[in-house]
């Protein structure tokens, strides 16, 4: 099998996923039709999130230990379900369960297992390959937002959730079928690993996930990984309803979610480049830095919304660099033999910056907005998206202190007899 093919047909599977991104097109026309706040309206997605970290441990295991098709496959029903499920709900707990548990654990198994098998049959481009895979995360939104915005148009929010879990049905599982991993001791034709050095000692030996969390470069990466992601989180949760704020018509406020989504693939690529050429943590702390320089201004430069677009363009490409970085600095410290669990454990930081940032933007809303209305809840509202910025900024500074500090871990401990 041509492993380039296993590679885009994951990035293919992670362009469907992408949808998870496009969650404040959804978030307007489920306020005017049941009447819930904006504030209300993060829960959904932060559940999605939090429930994709959490599920995607296990579903890494499993995939370790029955390949990537079954997962994958079961990932694309589960997730489709959850949307068609969305499409009959009346109540808030309710959309809480079938869009943020249950479409939140689709994707899940659907994510993990193209990222890792990728990253297998690309011993040596790991972080290039993980870039490229993942590049269709980020870029779904792109392809899906305007779809999603016609449906609403078309047939109204609730039958849009239908129409798009068929979609995920079909288009993840059957792709999902090509999905298979690398036979073991598998080398590209012509590629040997290299020797090791100070700089780069490699990995004496594949990690169980049970000694890997034991130690403090897992924490340092899962920190790390828990500032730059709340940042991203945040920002992405709040881009149509700040820009609504702002002035900013609904419209362009969709171009905005698709570009950043653009910025959010090619983010992943570069990264995925950059962590291969100059090492793991040196572009960790490169990147983490622009994104903490980036949220700090990010008020300062939405005064415009050529300003806003250029914030959201890097705060895309920085948050998207996490999925390129975190995956291939697991395989590097801690082996690839058990990488669709490891990455899962490291991938959990991911789930509670999805509580962390959304949450905190909505904390901002309830304290500055509270029985206020008219040009006074628009100045209250700027002040509370000022304030969760600066939140994202200690976030940001979290990240980059961590990265500094991580180093490679040295050998496993041996297995008693």
């Amino acid at each position: 099998m041509n492993r380039w093919l296993i590679m885009f047909t994951g990035t293919a599977i992670n362009i469907m996923l992408g949808v998870l991104y496009s969650w404040s097109i959804f978030v307007v026309p489920l306020s005017q039709k049941f009447g819930w706040t904006r504030a209300q309206l993060s829960w959904p997605f932060t559940m999605s999130i939090f429930t994709f970290a959490l599920v995607m441990v296990a579903a890494g295991k499993w995939q370790d230990k029955v390949g990537p098709r079954i997962v994958c496959v079961t990932g694309g029903i589960v997730m489709g379900i959850g949307f068609i499920l969305t499409s009959f709900i009346t109540t808030f707990p309710a959309l809480v369960i079938t869009f943020g548990v249950i479409g939140g654990a689709g994707v899940a198994m659907s994510y993990v297992t193209p990222v890792v098998t990728s990253m297998k049959w690309f011993p040596d481009k790991k972080g290039l390959a993980a870039g490229i895979t993942v590049f269709g995360f980020g870029f779904g939104a792109f392809v899906f937002t305007p779809i999603a915005v016609k449906l609403i148009k078309g047939v109204g929010i609730m039958p849009s959730f239908f129409y798009l879990g068929i979609i995920w049905i079909i288009g993840v599982g059957g792709l999902g079928m090509v999905l298979h991993v690398p036979p073991p001791g598998y080398k590209p034709e012509g590629w040997e690993p290299p020797a090791p050095t100070a700089a780069a000692p490699g990995v004496a030996a594949d990690w169980e996930t049970r000694d890997m969390i034991k130690t403090p470069t897992f924490w340092l990466l899962w920190l790390a990984f828990l500032g730059n992601a709340s940042v991203g989180i945040m920002v992405i949760s709040m881009i149509a309803p700040y820009a609504k704020t702002l002035g900013i018509s609904a419209e362009t406020a969709a171009f905005f979610i698709g570009y950043l989504s653009i910025t959010n693939g090619f983010g992943r690529i570069i990264a995925g480049w950059l962590s291969d050429a100059m090492g793991r943590t040196k572009a960790m702390v490169l990147i983490f830095s622009i994104t903490t320089v980036n949220v700090f201004l990010l008020p300062l430069m939405a005064k415009t919304t050529a300003g806003y677009a250029v914030g959201l363009m890097i705060c895309g490409a920085s948050y998207g660099a996490n999925f390129a970085l975190f995956p291939a600095a697991t395989a590097a410290f801690f082996g690839s033999k058990n990488l669709g669990g490891n990455y899962a454990a490291v991938f959990t930081a991911w789930g509670v910056g999805g509580v962390i940032g959304p949450q905190s933007k909505a904390a901002m809303l309830r304290k500055y907005s509270a029985g206020l209305s008219g040009d006074e809840l628009r100045l209250a509202r700027l002040q509370a998206y000022k304030i969760a910025f600066y939140i994202g900024t200690a976030c940001g500074i979290l990240a980059v202190v961590t990265a500094v500090l991580c180093k490679p871990p040295g050998a496993p401990p041996t297995p008693a007899k």
